[in-house]
């Protein structure tokens, strides 16, 4: 009986050291590994790490857009300086050149909005200053829109700002665009005009005027710059 004791508390210690061989052993290998995850500095502590956002208000210059319902309104009512006109020296933007062939005017009605030369102003719709590099002739929805000369439809567009555009590629040498027509129209591209042929009739498509009285925008350029229609215009009808 004795015997057998002695065999139990043998077989005691032996699990207890292994025991304790394995708490050793698990102890030294979570140190190993949290050395590895945790850097330390010279002292011996955990280095504090923190986190900077720095987020930049858009700039004022940069226009916001818009809906046309929801025309913004600005605080100076002072025009910025257009920057073309800003060096002394420089050519005159946009210099309207006169031209000596026969033009007619597209509708008779009042300009409302004539050509800026470059100049900037503020769009009624957009909110925004910008140049007007054609005029606005006030005239109802429906009427009739007459090609200033002859020429060939060179393009027909409806894009998202101006509308329902036809520009014509005229025999004297300029292109003119006619802006905010109806969907429904009298030419297609390709097709030759003459000088006072209905091209089509003024609808409600141009997005980016829309809060001005009905009219049609008209642009002329020669030799690839916008000119002012008006000074092209020489036969009255």
């Amino acid at each position: 009986m004795k015997r057998r004791n002695n065999n139990d508390k043998k077989w005691v210690i032996l699990i207890a050291s292994g025991a304790a061989v394995v708490a050793i052993t698990m102890f030294a290998a979570y140190r190993s590994a949290v050395n590895r995850l945790i850097p330390t500095n010279d002292s011996g502590n955990i280095p504090q790490i923190s986190s900077v956002y720095t987020f930049s208000a858009p700039s004022s210059d940069i226009p916001v857009q818009n809906n046309a319902a929801n025309v913004p309104k600005p605080e100076s009512s002072s025009a910025p300086q257009s920057s073309e006109n800003s060096s002394s020296g420089t050519v005159e933007a946009n210099k309207p050149v006169v031209s000596d062939v026969g033009n007619i005017m597209p509708v008779k009605g009042e300009v409302s909005h004539p050509f800026s030369n470059g100049e900037l102003v503020k769009s009624e719709t957009l909110g925004v200053w910008k140049t007007h590099d054609g005029c606005d002739i006030l005239c109802d929805v429906g009427t009739e829109v007459r090609s200033m000369s002859e020429g060939v439809v060179k393009e027909i567009k409806d894009d998202a700002l101006w509308g329902v555009y036809v520009v014509v590629e005229q025999s004297n040498g300029l292109d003119v665009q006619y802006c905010g027509l109806a969907k429904e129209l009298n030419v297609k591209a390709g097709q030759a005009v003459k000088q006072g042929e209905c091209i089509g009739k003024t609808g409600d498509t141009n997005q980016c005027e829309m809060l001005q009285q009905p009219h049609i925008h008209i642009g002329v350029k020669q030799n690839g710059k916008w000119i002012d229609p008006l000074s092209v215009v020489d036969k009255q009808e």
